[in-house]
C-alpha cells in the first residue's frame, strides 16, 4: 500500500533537481506527521532522503515517525545515522534518549541523556530525564544525591554553575491562533490579524526575517538581537513577532515560510509549516478576547493601527459559556454500562442548567434506557458501531452528514461528551455547538474547554477513580464556569492609618506602581498621579519600586502635600487596613490589586496581555484595563527579552484611559 501511495505521489510532483523533489515529498511528509498519519509520513520522509540523503534533520524526523508507528528498529536506525551526521547536537542526544526510554532500554537512555549534558552542561531537562532513569548528575556536587527523597529538579546550583541555555535552534511561541480539523489534518489556523513570534538561536550574525506565503514574499522586518551566555560557543537570540494580515490570503490550506537572512541579504535558515487560512472574524464575536483584532481594510501601517486603537476598559464580569445556554448536547454514543456510569452527572447536569433543553445523542445499546429514565428533553440515535478491521468506532461519509443535518436545526448552545477516551469526541464537530467540552486529550485540540484528571493506585499505576465520579466532576467544571464573580470580604478596621496621615473619613487613592518584573509595569503612573491631583480631592498613598516615579509625583508643587510615599514594606495588617479603605486603588497586575478587590476596594488594574486578562484580571470590583494585540497570550519569561513589540499592550494604555475608568468608578460609589 505504502509503496503505491509514494508511486502516487512523485507521480505528481514534477520533474525537477533531486533537491527540489525531496523538498515537494517532505512537504507532503510534513502534513502527513500533522495529520497523526505516522506510516505514511515515515514513508514519505524516507523517500526524501532517498533524494537528499545529507539531510539530517530530515532522517530525525523520519526517526520519530518510524518510533510513533511502532517500527522501533527502523527509528533506531535512522536516529544512529543521523547522531552520525551531528555528532556533537546536544537535542538529537536528548531524543535518543527519549526514544530508548520508550524502547525499555534504560541503559542506552542512561548513556544518551548523559551525553545530552555533556554536551549542553547545565540542561535541566537533560538533568532530569537522567535522574529519571537511574543516572546520576554530578553527585559530588548534589549533597545525598543517593537518597530516594531528592528531588534535582529543585537543587540549587550555585553561583558557578554554568547557565542554563536553550539549545532550541528555532523555538516558535506562537504561530497564528488555535489548530483546527479539517480535511488536511490539524492544522494551525491564520485568520485575520496574526502574530508569528519567536526567537531563533545562532552563533552567526542574522539581521532581517522575511515571511513568504508559497512562496511568496509577503512581509518583512528586522530582528532583535540577545548575546546568550554559556554553551560552548557563542550564540545569539534573534527574537522576532511579525503582525500579519492575512486577510487578503484565500480560505485553505497554504505553506508559509520564515527565512532568516544576514546582513549582506543571504538567507541562512528557513522554517516551513503547512497551515490552514480561514476568514477573519469580527471583533463582536469574540467580545472578551484580546488576541481578535480587526482594522479597517484601508490601514496602512497594522502596527501603528493597532497601538493608536482605544484601549478595552472592561468590568470584572466574565462570561466563561453562552449566555444564555437554552439547548445542551450529552453525547454518550457507547455501550449500557456507560450510560448506567453517567447517570448521576446527567441529573446534575440537569440541576445545573434548569431551563436548558437537554438532548442525548445515543446509540441504540443505551437509547431506551435514556428513555426509560427521563435524562433527556429528546434522543438522537446513531449507530456507531466498532469496524472488525479498523478495531475503532466508525462514522461513514452519508453517516456523518445526516448526524450533521439532523443535529443543526438545535442550535447547539453547548455540547459534552461524557466519554473519557477519545474514541466519540470528534462527534462533538458535527453538532454545531457553540461550546464543545468533554474530558482533555491530545487528539482534540478544538476543545473549548476540557477536563485532565486522573487519580492511580501507587503499585500499578492504573486507574482507581470510578467512571461515574469522573463525570460529575466533569459536569462540575461546567457549573463553576456558570457561575457568577466571587463576593467581597469584609474589611478590617482602619487601625493604623493615623500613622500615615490619613484623617478618620479622609477619601484617598493607593497607587501601587510596582510589581516582581520590571517590565510589566505601566510607566506613566506620574501622568495619572498629576491628574488626580488637579481634578479631585484625593489623597494619594503611592507605593513606588523605583525612586524616579515618586520624586515625579512629589514635584506636584501645592499639589505635593497631598501626596504620601512609601518605599518599603509595611506590617501587613497595616498594608490591608490601607488597602480596604481606600477610595480608588489603580495598580499593575500583582498580588496587592486582588487583596484589595478581596476587600471591596474599587479597583483600576492595568493587566498586560502576556496573560489573559479574564484569568489574571481581579474578580469582584473595578474595571481591568488591556489592549488588543494580535500576541495577547504570550506568557513570556522573565527578562521580557523576547516580547519583539516593546510592550505594546502594556506602553499603549493611555494616562487619560486611566484617569476616566478611575473617574467612573468614583462617580459611581458617591
Amino acid at each position: 500500500m505504502l509503496p503505491r501511495l509514494i508511486r502516487t505521489v512523485i507521480g505528481e510532483i514534477p520533474s525537477r533537481s533531486r533537491a527540489g523533489v525531496a523538498r515537494r515529498l517532505i512537504v507532503r511528509a510534513n502534513a502527513a506527521r500533522d495529520a497523526r498519519q505516522y506510516r505514511v509520513a515515515a514513508a514519505l520522509y524516507e523517500e526524501a532522503l532517498r533524494f537528499n540523503p545529507e539531510n539530517a534533520r530530515i532522517r530525525i524526523q523520519c526517526g520519530h515517525m518510524l518510533k510513533d508507528s511502532g517500527d522501533l528498529d527502523g527509528a533506531e536506525e535512522q536516529y544512529a545515522r543521523a547522531a552520525i551526521d551531528l555528532p556533537n547536537d546536544a537535542d538529537l542526544a536528548l531524543q535518543i534518549g527519549h526514544f530508548y526510554k520508550i524502547a525499555g532500554r534504560p541503559e542506552k537512555a542512561e548513556a544518551s541523556y548523559a551525553r545530552a549534558l555533556a554536551l549542553n552542561p547545565g540542561w535541566r531537562e537533560a538533568e532530569r530525564e537522567l535522574v529519571s532513569v537511574g543516572g546520576a548528575v554530578d553527585g559530588a556536587s548534589i549533597p545525598h544525591a543517593g537518597q530516594d527523597w531528592v528531588v534535582p529538579e529543585v537543587l540549587p546550583r550555585g553561583d558557578e554553575a554554568p547557565p542554563a541555555v536553550d539549545r532550541n535552534i528555532l523555538r516558535l511561541f506562537r504561530l497564528g491562533g488555535r489548530r483546527a480539523h479539517s480535511r488536511w489534518g490539524d492544522l494551525k489556523v491564520m485568520r485575520g490579524i496574526e502574530a508569528i513570534r519567536g526567537y531563533r538561536l545562532a552563533p552567526g550574525p542574522l539581521s532581517e526575517i522575511r515571511l513568504l506565503i508559497d512562496d511568496k514574499l509577503v512581509h518583512s522586518e528586522p530582528l532583535q538581537a540577545y548575546p546568550v551566555a554559556g554553551g560552548s560557543e557563542p550564540q545569539t537570540k534573534y527574537v522576532f513577532n511579525i503582525w500579519h494580515d492575512f486577510s487578503s490570503v484565500a480560505p485553505g490550506r497554504h505553506v508559509i515560510e520564515l527565512a532568516f537572512h544576514d546582513a549582506s541579504g543571504r538567507r541562512v535558515r528557513r522554517h516551513r509549516e503547512t497551515i490552514l487560512v480561514a476568514p477573519p472574524l469580527d471583533e463582536d464575536t469574540r467580545p472578551d478576547s484580546d488576541a481578535l483584532v480587526a482594522l479597517p481594510a484601508e490601514a496602512s501601517s497594522i502596527e501603528d493601527a493597532i497601538n493608536a486603537r482605544p484601549s478595552m476598559v472592561r468590568t470584572t464580569e466574565r462570561r466563561l459559556l453562552p449566555d444564555p445556554v437554552r439547548t445542551i448536547l450529552v453525547q454518550r454514543v457507547d455501550q449500557l454500562g456507560d450510560l448506567v456510569c453517567s447517570v448521576p452527572a446527567i441529573r446534575r447536569l440537569r440541576a445545573l442548567f434548569p431551563d436548558a433543553r437537554l438532548i442525548g445523542l445515543m446509540t441504540s445499546a443505551n437509547a431506551v434506557l435514556a428513555e426509560q429514565l427521563a435524562l433527556f428533553d429528546e434522543v438522537v440515535a446513531i449507530d456507531f458501531s466498532e469496524s472488525p478491521s479498523e478495531r475503532r468506532r466508525v462514522l461513514p461519509l452519508e453517516a456523518q452528514d445526516r448526524l450533521r443535518r439532523t443535529l443543526g436545526p438545535y442550535a447547539f448552545d453547548i455540547a459534552i461528551d461524557l466519554g473519557e477516551g477519545d474514541a466519540s469526541r470528534a462527534l462533538l464537530l458535527l453538532s454545531g455547538a457553540r461550546f464543545l467540552y468533554g474530558f482533555k486529550d491530545r487528539q482534540s485540540p478544538w476543545l473549548d474547554a476540557g477536563l485532565d484528571f486522573n487519580v492511580h493506585d501507587p503499585v500499578n499505576g492504573i486507574e482507581i477513580v470510578p467512571p461515574s465520579r469522573k463525570m460529575l466532576l466533569l459536569v462540575e467544571g461546567l457549573g463553576i464556569m456558570a457561575q457568577g464573580q466571587a463576593k467581597p470580604l469584609a474589611n478590617p478596621d482602619r487601625a493604623g492609618l493615623a500613622a500615615l496621615g490619613i484623617a478618620e473619613g479622609q477619601r484617598y487613592a493607593v497607587i501601587h506602581a510596582g510589581a516582581r518584573l520590571a517590565y510589566t509595569r505601566w510607566p506613566y503612573f506620574a501622568d495619572l498621579m498629576r491628574m488626580l491631583l488637579e481634578r479631585t480631592d484625593l489623597k494619594i498613598v503611592l507605593f513606588a519600586d523605583d525612586m524616579a516615579t515618586a520624586e515625579r509625583a512629589l514635584a506636584e508643587g501645592e499639589h505635593s502635600t497631598r501626596v504620601h510615599v512609601i518605599a518599603g514594606q509595611l506590617a501587613f495588617a497595616q498594608f490591608d487596613a490601607l488597602l480596604a479603605h481606600c477610595a480608588l486603588f489603580v495598580g499593575n497586575d500583582s498580588g496587592p490589586k486582588h487583596l484589595a478587590a478581596l476587600r471591596g476596594a474599587p479597583v483600576v488594574s492595568l493587566h498586560m496581555a502576556r496573560l489573559n486578562w479574564s484569568e489574571w484580571g481581579q474578580e469582584m470590583t473595578g474595571r481591568i484595563i488591556s489592549r488588543r494585540v494580535p500576541c495577547a497570550g504570550c506568557g513570556i519569561g522573565l527578562d521580557g527579552e523576547d516580547c519583539g513589540k516593546d510592550f505594546a499592550c502594556l506602553r499603549h494604555i493611555r494616562p487619560e484611559e486611566v484617569f476616566a475608568a478611575a473617574q467612573d468608578l468614583l462617580e459611581t460609589a458617591i
